[in-house]
């Protein structure tokens, strides 16, 4: 009796998981306005994003990581994200979206590149920048991504 009991409620837990359908996953076309790999920032800077989808905003954004954007403009819709990751040794692999609920990241994986660099000055970090263009499927109340560091910081500039 009690064998059936816990095979039945075993069942209907299995059964009731099972209705929960897993978030599609999409990826999502985007364009490298930038890429620099030993890109040199303050230490105690968290940011793993900094992002726009106001075309008014896109000089002073680009100018705070030292970006000549003279000729970049975003279309209506569009967005353009300064990522930036601590692990030099990882690049932006792609850019995701969530379909229903419409939330984005950037993908990162190892390249397997291996660096020797000399130190960094004091209160200095290498971070791996890459600047990127893309159309989310509705506009975004936070950029995530993967691969990042703990407790890191997304900042929208509007």
């Amino acid at each position: 009796m009690i064998f059936a009991l816990g095979v039945w409620l075993g069942l209907g837990l299995a059964a009731g998981r099972a209705e929960i359908p897993a978030p599609e996953l999409v990826a999502l076309p985007y364009r490298v306005v930038h890429d620099q790999m030993m890109y040199l920032r303050d230490k105690a800077d968290r940011r793993y994003n900094v992002w726009t989808d106001d075309p008014a905003k896109v000089p002073g954004l680009l100018g705070s990581f030292h970006v000549a954007g003279d000729n970049i403009t975003l279309k209506k819709g569009e967005v353009l994200v300064a990522f930036l990751q601590d692990d030099i040794t990882e690049a932006l692999t792609g850019v995701m979206c969530y379909k229903a609920t419409g939330e984005c990241f950037g993908d990162y994986a190892d390249t397997g590149v291996m660096f020797k660099l000399r130190p960094t000055p004091e209160g200095k970090k290498h971070s791996h920048l890459t600047v990127v263009i893309f159309t989310p499927p509705s506009p975004p109340s936070h950029i995530g991504m993967r691969g990042m560091v703990r407790g890191g910081l997304s900042e929208a500039v509007h």
